[in-house]
């Protein structure tokens, strides 16, 4: 039920069509000449665009500018910039003149010669082979997101998050940004709560709604981007890279992930969606295609977006690479790893310019905030759902690291091919797994952890592409099979992961459904009515779902003071003057009641309490509808009933406006 009425398939649908819309714009009116396929543009603009945006985002709070209408003005202005280049701005007028008219005669051209419709929608591809594999790319980055997600909902029964006082907490910080805070009430990394209360303002979800869904799209992005990244490092350009992404879609079994906070946002895997990119930009820098100075810069906001993200990746993840990959890479990248170098220290400049000024305005230690930004209470390794021990797997994966390492020599020695980042990928793998048996304080080995589990499935497909270039000696032209081959993979896959997975998935303890029967109601209320013409009436708890959008209300007071204000207010309500000079004897429009049922036996939930008050709750709504007022059922499951209590009727639901009109 919930995943029929949730607004969590909806944001996520929203936010696919908005990216495929923007492809269009880009294929059909920006990167005509080059053609860019949906994997790339994705990966790219999420790279370059999505640390603006976070710089912007922090900029604009401390600013106290802080809205959506805002974030667009400014990002549009840098688009603008960035399609038309720098050197164009010298002389627009010229610019302008020579693609406007080039753009117009173009289009009466083809109107006057009659291209058909398609003509008008398609992307023109000039070459049929190319047009094949963008293709097929379209299609694999479309299934590879949507199997992630659908994969990740599942494990929504197993969720132990929501509405803990954890994801209170964070949803309260979520929130917190509309009224332009960032650093007020803790000193933290918070750039990932950021994000999240962008994508319910694009999506038009709560934010409780985009809390929920926020570790499910990191996921989804970090397969896509597993795929991509050993699309571009290897000669294996499908199979390998479908089997790397889809290791981490579909296998729990053998993937240290905590399925019971798999709805927790977690800083590092949405630091990993910006570092895996930079890694490969950093070992192959044609693929950006941009100046030294633009690169530079690209890799500079990168870096301090992940700074305020999360300081672990920062500090602890991010050299280690960099310091490998200098070393082994080509002369020819030489001098771009070195502005990457230059960016990595101007960032960490920055960085510590922005937490030496909070903690000095906070009055906070700099070097507790860091220490405490490097440790995470919250994460932890919990992963009943191994089969193996995890210590064991690790273990043979480095083995078969070791192994592969041997056969790239030989097939660098024979063949003169160039398999450096794979070298530096195994050596980067390894040197983390040294990292968590080093005893330090300043290093967390379950942030580590968590890191390692996104690793492993690229460590796999690399092992993978050198595997399917030794099949290559025995099936020459491999490739040509790649789409049959591909297919019959991803129907393997999917098949063992349900067969082999099902019955250690099924001994996982269902976690108490009362919170997302609580969420989901909220969230068919938020869709019915508008904002700040109801009242909810719920455990004190839920009232930071309430703030910037309607009015709350606690058991407490409902019981013992609603029914008196309400009398007071029936006898003065043709008086407007008394309303106006006691505004405490005001209604919302509809009052809505959260009254939980007896089903549910679980008693170790925050709202088993609440139980115990339907008796009550039921008496008084019988009160109020005595007295004349139209109490009606607005919410079923079954945990939870919602009742509307109608005040002023027609005025409160979106229906009634639509209606009106």
């Amino acid at each position: 039920m919930i995943f029929l009425t949730s607004s969590i398939l909806l944001g996520f649908v929203r936010l696919c069509l908005i990216v495929l819309f923007l492809f269009y714009l880009n294929r059909k009116f920006v990167n005509i000449t080059r053609r860019v396929n949906l994997l790339d543009f994705i990966i790219s603009n999420w790279f370059s665009y999505t640390s603006i945006l976070i710089v912007i985002i922090f900029a604009l709070v401390e600013l106290n500018g802080y809205n959506l209408f805002n974030c667009f003005f400014i990002m549009t202005i840098i688009i603008f910039i960035d399609i038309i280049g720098f050197e164009n701005l010298k002389n627009p007028r010229q610019y302008f003149n020579k693609h406007l008219k080039s753009s117009l005669l173009s289009f009466l051209r083809n109107i006057e010669i009659k291209k058909s419709f398609w003509y008008w929608v398609s992307f023109n591809y000039t070459k049929k082979t190319k047009s094949s594999n963008n293709t097929f790319l379209l299609i694999l980055t479309l299934f590879i997101g949507c199997v992630t997600f659908l994969s990740r909902y599942y494990f929504i029964i197993y969720d132990n998050y929501s509405l803990t006082d954890a994801w209170i907490y964070d949803l309260n910080k979520v929130i917190q940004f509309d009224n332009q805070y960032w650093f007020t009430y803790e000193l933290a990394t918070d750039a990932e709560l950021a994000i999240v209360n962008f994508y319910g303002k694009i999506t038009d979800v709560s934010p409780a709604i985009a809390m929920q869904v926020i570790s499910i799209l990191e996921s989804t992005l970090l397969a896509i981007i597993i795929f991509w990244t050993i699309h571009k490092l290897t000669p294996s350009k499908f199979i390998a890279p479908v089997i790397a992404s889809l290791s981490f879609a579909l296998i729990y079994v053998l993937t240290p992930i905590n399925v019971y906070f798999i709805l927790k946002g977690n800083p590092i895997f949405l630091a990993l969606t910006m570092i895996l990119p930079s890694f490969v930009y950093f070992l192959k820098p044609d693929l950006l295609k941009i100046k030294k100075i633009h690169y530079f810069f690209t890799f500079l906001l990168a870096l301090i977006a992940i700074g305020l993200i999360d300081l672990f990746t920062f500090c602890i993840l991010i050299p280690p690479f960099f310091i490998i990959g200098i070393c082994i890479t080509k002369r020819k990248n030489k001098i771009y790893n070195l502005l990457v170098l230059l960016a990595f220290i101007v960032a960490l400049g920055i960085l510590f310019l922005i937490y030496n000024t909070a903690c000095y305005y906070q009055g906070a230690d700099l070097v507790e905030f860091i220490h405490q930004n490097l440790l995470s209470v919250s994460s932890y390794t919990y992963v009943p759902q191994l089969i193996f021990p995890y210590e064991v797997i690790i273990q043979y994966v480095q083995y078969s690291t070791f192994i592969s390492f041997f056969i790239i020599l030989l097939l660098m020695l024979i063949k003169k091919e160039n398999w450096r980042s794979t070298i530096i990928f195994f050596i980067y793998f390894n040197i983390l797994i040294l990292f968590t048996y080093i005893q330090n304080e300043w290093i967390d080995i379950d942030m580590l952890n968590n890191a390692i589990s996104v690793l492993l499935p690229i460590i796999l497909g690399l092992n993978i592409a050198i595997l399917v270039r030794i099949a290559n000696f025995g099936l020459y032209k491999l490739e040509r099979f790649t789409p049959i081959t591909v297919t019959i993979i991803i129907a393997l896959m999917l098949s063992s992961s349900v067969y082999y997975q099902e019955k250690v998935i099924k001994s996982l303890t269902v976690s108490d459904q009362t919170p997302k029967q609580i969420l989901d109601a909220y969230d068919k209320i938020q869709q019915t009515f508008f904002d700040r013409t109801y009242c909810v009436v719920n455990d004190p708890a839920t009232q930071v779902i309430s703030t910037n959008s309607h009015f709350f209300m606690n058991y407490d007071f409902f019981l013992n003071d609603y029914s008196k204000i309400d009398s007071i207010n029936t006898k003065n309500r043709k008086d407007p003057k008394f309303l106006v000079k006691n505004p405490q004897y005001s209604l919302s429009k509809s009052v809505l009641v959260f009254v939980l049922n007896d089903k549910n036996k679980d008693e170790n939930n925050t709202f088993a309490i609440n139980k115990k008050l339907k008796p009550a709750l039921i008496k008084e709504l019988k009160l109020l509808r005595k007295r004349g007022r139209e109490v009606k059922l607005f919410y079923d499951s079954e945990f939870l009933k919602v009742y509307e209590v109608v005040n002023n009727p027609r005025e409160s639901k979106v229906s009634n406006l639509i209606f009106e009109i």
